[in-house]
């Protein structure tokens, strides 16, 4: 009964690492350029991301765990899927961390092995009993949900297109 019950912890644990790990890796292949916006957020501002998360990732994530006693179908439902969209939202911010770490550890070295290394660490500070997945856990991604926020993917790739006289003629 015992061994049955360590094993489990273990294989939950061994999940969680491997889950979080495999999306920022995917995060960091497929959205390059978002990810090194992350990654500047967590250089340039690093706290004021952890309290716009928490103030906003924080009552999303709240209200995702609380989903069940909301009484109408249709409103419980749009919870759930703005609760687990503001989850991989914050999955995708946290990212940039992971490559934080990562060009810490290995500055000379590609974004994939900065966004291995630091997401391998990143995943074992984060998956650490009590004090990992109780808390930095949490903060971590309430940070990630703040610094997509604040680096504005979707506002970058709208000012790359733009011709360059359209923003001078604007500011005139």
């Amino acid at each position: 009964m015992y061994t049955g019950v360590v094993l489990t912890i273990v294989a939950l644990h061994a999940a969680a690492f491997l889950i979080l790990l495999a999306h920022w890796l995917v995060t960091i292949g497929l959205f390059p350029e978002a990810t090194k916006a992350f990654q500047e957020q967590y250089t340039r501002r690093p706290v004021k991301g952890v309290l716009v998360g928490v103030f906003t990732y924080g009552p999303l994530f709240l209200l995702l765990l609380n989903s069940g006693k909301i009484p109408s179908a249709p409103i419980r439902a749009l919870v759930v899927i703005a609760g687990f969209m503001a989850l991989l939202i914050a999955f995708a911010g946290t990212a940039g961390l992971a490559l934080r770490v990562g060009k810490n550890l290995t500055a000379n070295g590609t974004a994939w092995e900065q966004g291995l290394r630091g997401g391998v660490m990143l995943a074992l500070v984060f998956i650490t009993p009590f004090l990992g997945s109780l808390f930095l856990l949490h903060i971590g991604l309430a940070s990630g949900f703040g610094a997509f926020l604040m680096a504005r993917p979707w506002r970058a790739r709208e000012l790359a297109q733009e011709p360059v006289g359209a923003t001078a003629a604007v500011a005139s």
